[in-house]
């Protein structure tokens, strides 16, 4: 629900929206500066993510799944 206020908020007033949504104005702004805290799980998924852009990129998108993966 947080998305779709942000995502309306430069057209319609955060307090509204917030009242529409039943959600707290400070329960928003507190989802709009939280920090992502990331596992060593995540840092991995993200770097194997990477490594499968690259090569993406580097056989300019002919290899399939089979070929990335070994």
């Amino acid at each position: 629900m947080n998305k779709v206020i942000h995502e309306l908020a430069h057209k319609n007033s955060i307090k509204i929206l917030c009242k529409i949504a039943r959600v707290s104005r400070s329960g928003y702004y507190k989802w709009i500066h939280r920090q992502e805290i990331q596992t060593p799980k995540d840092i991995e998924d993200n770097n194997i993510k990477e490594l499968i852009k690259i090569c993406h990129q580097k056989y300019k998108g002919i290899y399939g799944y089979k070929r990335i993966k070994i």
